[in-house]
């Protein structure tokens, strides 16, 4: 590429950046006009302003443009010169303008917030909750000084209570911004599965199923558990007329609902307390916890969660028009969900209210953490955790070779493991450069050498955030091996391809047994010989006769001892799958991970795009570039039948090792590595 080319491009880019940073400001300016919140004030930042994470949202593209704006300016200035460099970046601000005047783009940007405004003011707008601090992402405006090209970009800090969470930030770092939706406070309960009324209701119910549940629902259950004995209590206290517990958690209801919509004062008197003092029948205390209900389904819950609000609302609304049409009458009333009284009925939909309204605050929670928090630990985190790890371990970078060998006893037997590997291969020696030998650390160091060790390991003391984390990828990892072995007998056996049939559910529940824990060795043996027999059913989609049963169980014997040749050939395989994974790289194009900015279009999809760079806050994901690269990769290794789990712990891996020789490359790994001959 020519020096006219490449100007062409650094100049197209500048004014695309410059797009970017002209209109969040303005609407961030908007922002402020229209909520009354000064964004400048740290006080104010996060109780008075109802817009916080789209505030958040735009400080973000602000500064990522910045940034990008500076970068090109530092290229320039290397390229043609300082004073031409100057020149072009005004001149990229001027046709920035000019676009911005003539796609109207800042009328459909201020168009958004008038419409959250709007959602806000009709009561869409639960509380903040007090643990989430959202950070101050102010900075000099770079418009007025574009020469100040030595000058920090920002003076942005974390809030005390979550720079010093240090398995918070981690948990933040190792998760592809793509995935930010899934993470939470207390890194379970994000995706909580939805519980519906018959379900909760049945836990009430003398002869409750012993099923199995999910294992997600496990919190859910327990803390149902545990205020079960006080719930049958409150209901019968009811029922010897005696109203004052009852009364108690409604009240309890109305004042964590009132911590969702604290400032809205309209909305309270839906919640009045004065109305739980005259409840003395089953009706009335049915009827006060209905406007309660109504006000969770309609104004605060996400449209999936009031599902099931909405279906018990109607089941009490129905209980209480038949109970006003039977005054009088003597003949029995039938009672929903199989209740054997009113008032056990009436005490267990408050307890259903009550959960639902945890959940909610818990959701708001979450959302927060998701959108508007993660994306600016990813930015910042990583000089957070450093600074955490010199804490513990002391200053690595500071301390003569010796000293960082003795700091970091466990890293170094790792790092000498690995150099004893390059005998093995053709690619790398000891004059190799930093890069390849970094390279061989993210393949056979960590996926030979930590993964898949046969060999007792004391794992490095740059890993020792990830305990869980990397026995979960070798759990996945021994699933899948066996899954793949156990796939590959049945359709020999029938002669068929998982690849052209449809196994669904049969294949999901191999699958689920093998990640079970179980206690008893036979219990093992017998579940998966029954998933393989169902799984083969499918993937013949006839009955197996008996000798083909027979083979199945004794394939699936060997197996899970240890004894099928097939295993050997597939553990090399899982190796291999994971040592490319590991090693994987994204395209500098689609990450935006090169030394110009990336390409930044402009229109409201800035914005609001979940997979748009800049509404990362300037955080790239390459999870969909690798997911479909490690599809084909498992798929050429013969792992399409659990392809898309070894991706996900694939992923997995490549976070947690990318994270460490990012973190640690130069100051630790390499220093180790120049010091073994």
């Amino acid at each position: 590429m020519d020096l006219e080319q490449l100007l062409a491009g650094l100049s197209k880019q500048l004014q695309q950046s410059w797009v970017i940073y002209i209109t969040s400001s303005e609407v961030l300016q908007y922002l402020t006009e229209v909520t009354g919140v000064d964004d400048t004030s740290e006080s104010n930042a996060v109780q008075d302003d109802p817009l916080m994470q789209l505030r958040l949202r735009h400080k973000a593209s602000q500064s990522g443009s910045r940034s990008h704006i500076k970068r090109i300016r530092q290229s320039l200035n290397k390229l043609i010169g300082s004073d031409e460099g100057r020149e072009v970046v005004k001149e990229a601000k001027v046709v920035a303008k000019n676009e911005i005047a003539e796609t109207k783009v800042l009328d459909v940007l201020k168009q958004e917030v008038d419409e959250m405004n709007a959602r806000f003011a009709r009561g869409n707008d639960a509380a903040y909750i007090e643990s989430i601090m959202a950070p101050d992402l102010s900075s000099n405006d770079v418009a007025q000084d574009t020469s100040d090209d030595d000058k920090d970009a920002t003076s942005d800090a974390l809030p005390e209570n979550i720079a010093s969470n240090r398995n918070l930030i981690h948990s933040v770092l190792v998760t592809d911004p793509a995935d930010f939706d899934k993470l939470s406070w207390d890194g379970v309960n994000s995706h909580l599965p939805e519980i519906s009324p018959d379900q909760f209701m049945s836990t009430f119910l003398p002869a409750t199923n012993s099923e199995e549940n999910n294992p997600a629902d496990l919190p859910m259950r327990i803390a149902t558990n545990m205020k079960l004995a006080y719930f049958n209590g409150v209901a019968q206290e009811m029922s010897t007329e005696n109203y004052v517990p009852v009364q108690g958690l409604l009240r309890e209801l109305h004042d964590k609902m009132r911590t969702l919509l604290p400032n809205r004062q309209d909305l309270h008197s839906h919640i009045n307390d004065d109305d739980i003092g005259y409840s003395s029948c089953t009706s009335d205390v049915i009827r006060v916890l209905f406007r309660s209900g109504y006000l969770l389904a309609n104004y605060l819950e996400a449209p999936s969660r009031a599902e099931s609000t909405r279906e018990l609302l109607t089941c009490l609304e129905a209980f209480n028009s038949r109970n006003r049409d039977r005054d009088g009458d003597n003949a029995p009333l039938t009672i929903p969900y199989e209740f054997e009284t009113e008032h056990l009925f009436a005490v267990a939909s408050i307890a259903f209210i009550l959960q639902k309204v945890e959940l909610c605050q818990m959701d708001v929670s979450n959302y927060k953490f998701a959108h508007q928090l993660a994306p600016f630990i990813h930015q910042v985190g990583h000089e957070y955790e450093r600074s955490h790890f010199r804490k513990t371990h002391g200053n690595y970078g500071a301390v003569p070779i010796k000293e960082l060998q003795q700091m970091l006893p466990s890293t170094h037997a790792w790092v000498r493991n690995t150099v004893g590997l390059f005998e093995s291969t053709d690619n790398i020696t000891m004059q190799s450069n930093l890069e390849q030998k970094m390279d061989f650390i993210k393949g056979r160091g960590f996926v030979d050498g930590i993964l898949f060790t046969k060999q007792e390991l004391v794992l490095p003391e740059l890993f020792s955030l990830d305990i869980e984390g990397i026995n979960s990828i070798r759990n996945e990892a021994r699933c899948c091996v066996i899954a793949s072995a156990l796939s590959l007998h049945a359709c020999n056996k029938i002669g068929s391809s998982i690849l052209q049939t449809e196994v669904g559910v049969a294949g999901n529940e191999l699958m689920s047994v093998l990640r079970k824990k179980h206690f008893k060795r036979d219990d093992l043996e017998a579940e998966v010989i029954a998933a393989l027999t169902s799984f083969t059913t499918a993937l013949a989609e006839r009955s197996l006769n008996e000798e083909e049963c027979i083979t199945l169980k004794n394939h699936a014997l060997a197996v899970l001892r240890g004894n099928d040749p097939v295993l050997k050939l597939l553990d090399n395989r899982i190796r291999s799958y994971f040592r490319y994974a590991c090693r994987w790289t994204p395209d500098t194009k689609s990450t935006g991970e090169i030394s110009a900015p990336i390409e930044m279009k402009t229109g409201r999809k800035v914005v609001k795009g979940d997979d748009d760079f800049v509404a990362r806050g300037g955080v790239a994901s390459s999870k969909a570039e690798f997911s479909l690269a490690a599809h084909k990769e498992a798929k050429r290794l013969g792992f399409t039948f659990v392809s898309s789990d070894l991706i996900a712990a694939g992923n997995k891996a490549r976070l947690i090792i990318s994270l460490v020789c990012s973190n640690y490359d130069k100051d630790i790994l390499g220093r180790l590595l120049m010091a073994e001959k």
